[in-house]
């Protein structure tokens, strides 16, 4: 993988924080009507490359990015699958 490929990707947890960002209320107008939902369970499943690398002190880093290739090309990249549901706090 080439360096420009690695520094593509950005740190797992900012990935699923990206991944997992929702607007939990929602409000619109519709005439002189305001209609809202309230978000309670979201669940998101996404592929995803990833990337680990271990530096010379042995520190792992995990990175991860949304498929980078939409076309069929000789050398495909594995694709991993993440899947995340989240629930709001009813209390």
């Amino acid at each position: 993988m080439s360096k420009q490929e690695n520094e593509d990707f950005i740190g797992l947890s900012d990935f699923m924080e990206e991944l997992t960002e929702v607007d939990y209320y929602l409000e619109d107008r519709f005439g002189d009507q305001t209609i809202a939902s309230h978000i309670k369970q979201v669940e998101i499943e996404s592929p995803c490359q990833m990337h680990i690398d271990v530096d010379e002190h042995g520190h792992v880093s995990i990175g991860a990015i949304p498929p980078m290739y939409y076309i069929s090309t000789s050398f495909m990249p594995v694709f991993h699958n993440i899947k995340v549901t989240i629930e709001t706090d009813t209390k």
